[in-house]
């Protein structure tokens, strides 16, 4: 079965958030992601820091800097399985952090 990608985009400018906050967003991922193992589409995911590197070729030269886009990042991943494109935006459609400003980004992966 096809594997895709869900990137969870969140909105940087609210970092860093309340314990409390914090703790309730980390619960419904962790929610989330038991609800799609039990249906046993989920494959893999994890959080990602916000703190990183990004790395371009500048004038023939390697230049490592912060990221650029302190506004947005991505917050986290799952691995899922699902039928096609259609059916893995249906999942995705169930992200439980859309009502705290959260995006998510879709792809196919190994394509």
């Amino acid at each position: 079965m096809p594997q895709f990608i869900l990137l969870i985009r969140e909105d940087l400018s609210k970092y860093p958030r309340a314990e409390e906050e914090l703790k309730a967003v980390i619960q419904a991922h962790s929610d989330w992601a038991r609800e799609l193992s039990a249906r046993g589409i989920f494959k893999d995911g994890n959080g990602i820091g916000s703190e990183g590197r990004l790395i371009e070729m500048i004038n023939g030269d390697l230049i490592v800097q912060p990221i650029r886009d302190v506004r947005e990042g991505v917050g986290g991943y799952y691995i899922i399985e699902a039928d096609d494109l259609y059916a893995a935006v249906e999942i995705a459609k169930q992200c439980p952090t859309y009502k705290d400003g959260d995006l998510v980004e879709v792809r196919p992966l190994g394509a």
